[in-house]
């Protein structure tokens, strides 16, 4: 029996430091979001290609958790209790966030690019 291995794209890509590094990035412009918004955004940044892994709501959840577990971010919750809305998580950058972003993200764009380019010549190897 022939087995056939495949790379599975969450090894050749660190996607929880692209998730962190994206909700960084977005929350470094001075907003504060909630994870569905995020969510919408990254869903909508590959919107004319298909992603090789999913992406849900609670893999948004977890990875904001994290972040506010390290300290990179705030969060608050927002809703009316008189009017019985529904409340929503709001989420904003600290000074150490920005601080991890700013030290880390170019290492983090050098290991992607480095990867595409293993990738390319691969690709090449076999076309």
């Amino acid at each position: 029996m022939q087995r056939n291995r495949l790379v599975a794209p969450r090894n050749v890509v660190n996607t929880k430091q692209l998730y962190i590094f994206y909700i960084l990035k977005k929350l470094s412009k001075g907003e504060e979001v909630f994870g569905n918004k995020i969510l919408e955004d990254f869903r909508n940044k590959f919107e004319n290609a298909s992603l090789p892994y999913p992406v849900s709501s609670s893999t948004v959840y977890d990875t904001l958790y994290d972040l506010e577990e390290r300290g990179y971010v705030n969060s608050k919750w927002l809703g009316d209790e008189f009017l019985n809305k529904r409340s929503k998580k709001m989420y904003t950058i600290t000074d150490s966030g920005i601080d991890y972003y700013k030290n880390n993200i170019s290492d983090y764009v050098d290991n992607l690019k480095k990867t595409k380019g293993i990738l390319d010549i691969m690709i090449g190897m076999l076309l």
